[in-house]
Order: structure tokens, then C-alpha cells, then sequence
């Protein structure tokens, strides 16, 4: 199987392309996947679902398995033979070995003919970095068309020791917003600053503002996040900003905590406003929603994925992860959950140099069998 995954992973790493445009990596997974008895279903433009059906007829149950397929607007530096053929992307988040765990799971539900308990719907989903393929698989009706009892999804992590499958139950990604805030000033020579409305000093002490309500507005246990990334101002030294645009994040794990604390930076903004006679611009984009782990599959995993004879790492994370994935979408319509699966990497996800031991890939595809075998 190791070889065969890698294989794969491989083959996949080399055409890495954006959401919505997998046009090569739609042709190979096709190829793989023709060669298996299920039925396929091309959907959400560049997206694929293969469907094996149960050894029994009669059987009224899916169980979902789902992997991403789109690659990173990200120039590949690893000198390898399997790097990037594709100028300027790259698969730096690991959904290339995504996809070869779900090929190389098709290749198992094959040889268990007979024996397969349960239909099984193999999800291989778009546009994951954006702007959210899982809509459009949703929206096809291919869940409802199967009848989908629960869904699961792997993705690797590079943080966590190699082998090691680590989840929670409940909050486990976070719902997400990109904030940008532009603030209108008035220039002037610095030698002359009364004269001017330093949109530069407006925008530092906004941000200060801000950081200090994301920590007092709610009880310190409650998982949220608010942080800027990049600003924006200023054209010579000697001249009072007229323009500063502030690039950030706000995150959090239900709408009701998103909306207070956007709220609540509406009221900075406005206090700000008056206070410096200024006007500032707010734009925050919707998201995902938050990922939330289905507390009955979690621990029914919990117990299949650390007994028996084939059994895992696994470990209960404390806190949830505060990046953010379209799987939230799945989540919404039916039971769920979503796992890492550690690479022992030090290189982080997202980066032009990221690569990984394809030996975990076996470890992905042996725990979505077991998770296979839940009660349903």
C-alpha cells in the first residue's frame, strides 16, 4: 500500500492547480478510479464522487469520506523530482495526500467486495482554500441522492508527532472573517502636523484598541481570535499619513461570539471616528463557519481507533485549531468528524519548501477503515 500511495501523492504533487480549475488532477483521478466497481458522479465543476455500494442490497446507510483537491497560489523551492510542474502553484497544504488516501481507501472497499458493510461515498471536493467548494457538493444534492448517514475527513498536520491521529469533540476549526480597515486621514508636512489628521497614529492606536476588547469581552475560556497581519500607510517620511489600510483576522467558534465582537469593533471605529474627526472604512467577508465535531462519532472513533488489533496514536487535543476549512459546510447538514493526521514535519503548511514521509498516508487509510466500521 506504501507504494502505491506514494505513487500517487506524487503523481498528484506534480499538478497542483487552483479551485475550480483541477482540470488535470480531475483526468488522473478518473483514471485511478474507472478501474474500481463504484459509480461516478462529476460534480461541482472539477469535483468527483465515487460511490461503492454495500455488499448488501438492501442496505439504507452512507457513510462519506472527503478529501480536498486544489493546490496554492505558492512557487515550489523543494528540489525533488515529484516538485511542482505547474508555474507558481504548488501543493503546500497537503491535499495531494489527501486525494491518495481516498484512492488508495478505493482500492480497499475493492478488495472487500462482499464484506463491505455499509455504502461508501468517496468525496473528492474543489476549491477548499477558496472560495468553498463544499457548497457546491452540498448543493448538487449528491448527499441527499446517497443517503449520507455521517461524513469523515483527514487532514495532515505538520505540527503534531508523525503517525498520530489527534481530534476533539465540538469546537474544532474556527469560523472565520478577513477584516480591512481603512482609515482616512489628512496630510501634512510633519513639520506642520496640527494641520493634518495622521491616519498612521489613528490606525496604531485602533489596533491597540481592539487587541485590548478581543480580551475583555469575553470570558477568557471561550476560544476567539482577532489579530492584523499587514498595514498599509504612509508615502514619505517628513508627511502625515493621509491613508493607513489594516489587514486582519477575526475568528471565533459560534455567530453569536463573531457578531458581538464585530460589533464591538464597529463601536471602536465609530468612537475613533469622532473622536479624530476621521472617517474609517470597515469591510469584513462572511467565511466559514466553525467546524464543530460531532460529540457521539468522536467517541465512538475514540474507542475503534484505540483498541482491537490495529490501533492508533490518538490524542485529545485541549484546544481547537484556530485555522478555518469548508468541511464546516458537511457539518451543518449532517454528523461529522474531522481528524489530523501528524507528519512530524517542522516545515509549516503554506510553505514553499513543505513536504512530507508518505508512510503516514497507510496510517490515514487503515483509521478511515476503522472509522468505517462504527455502528451506525
Amino acid at each position: 500500500m506504501i507504494e502505491q500511495l506514494r505513487r500517487y501523492r506524487r503523481d498528484l504533487h506534480k499538478i497542483p492547480e487552483a479551485g475550480f480549475a483541477e482540470f488535470k488532477t480531475k483526468a488522473y483521478l478518473l483514471d485511478v478510479l474507472k478501474q474500481y466497481p463504484c459509480r461516478i458522479s462529476e460534480i461541482a465543476q472539477t469535483g468527483l464522487c465515487a460511490y461503492f455500494p454495500a455488499g448488501r442490497p438492501d442496505c439504507r446507510h452512507t457513510v462519506a469520506f472527503r478529501c480536498d483537491m486544489d493546490g496554492l497560489a505558492t512557487i515550489e523551492e523543494n528540489d525533488v523530482p515529484y516538485a511542482s510542474t505547474e508555474p507558481g502553484m504548488m501543493h503546500a497544504c497537503g491535499h495531494d495526500g489527501h486525494m491518495a488516501m481516498l484512492l488508495g481507501l478505493a482500492e480497499q472497499l475493492t478488495l472487500m467486495g462482499p464484506a463491505l458493510a455499509v455504502n461508501v461515498l468517496l468525496i473528492f471536493q474543489p476549491a477548499e482554500e477558496g472560495p468553498g467548494g463544499a457548497k457546491k457538493i452540498i448543493s448538487s444534492g449528491i448527499l441527499k441522492d446517497y443517503d449520507v448517514d455521517r461524513i469523515f475527513a483527514f487532514h495532515i498536520s505538520p505540527s503534531e508527532t508523525k503517525g498520530t491521529i489527534l481530534t476533539r469533540p465540538g469546537e474544532f476549526m474556527a469560523k472565520s472573517g478577513e477584516l480591512d480597515l481603512v482609515v482616512h486621514g489628512k496630510s501634512a508636512h510633519c513639520s506642520a502636523s496640527e494641520k493634518g489628521i495622521d491616519a498612521l497614529y489613528i490606525a496604531c492606536l485602533l489596533v491597540a484598541r481592539l487587541y485590548k476588547m478581543e480580551k475583555a469581552c469575553l470570558p477568557s475560556d471561550v476560544f476567539r481570535l482577532l489579530k492584523f497581519g499587514k498595514m498599509e500607510s504612509g508615502i514619505v517620511r517628513n508627511a502625515i499619513s493621509d491613508q493607513s489600510k489594516l489587514f486582519g483576522t477575526l475568528r471565533s467558534f459560534t455567530t453569536e461570539h463573531f457578531e458581538l465582537m464585530l460589533n464591538e469593533i464597529k463601536d471602536i471605529i465609530q468612537e475613533a471616528e469622532e473622536e479624530y474627526q476621521c472617517k474609517i472604512d470597515l469591510n469584513c467577508s462572511e467565511g466559514y463557519p466553525p467546524i464543530l465535531n460531532d460529540q457521539d462519532l468522536y467517541d465512538m472513533a475514540k474507542r475503534a481507533l484505540t483498541n482491537g488489533e490495529t490501533s492508533f496514536d490518538f490524542i485529545n487535543l485541549r484546544k481547537p485549531s484556530m485555522a478555518s476549512d469548508d468541511f464546516s459546510y458537511y457539518l451543518e447538514k449532517l454528523p461529522g468528524l474531522y481528524l489530523f493526521l501528524g507528519t512530524g514535519e517542522s516545515t509549516p503548511l503554506h510553505s514553499s519548501t513543505f513536504d512530507f514521509d508518505e508512510s503516514i498516508l497507510e496510517t490515514g487509510v487503515k483509521a478511515y477503515l476503522k472509522l468505517l466500521e462504527l455502528p451506525i
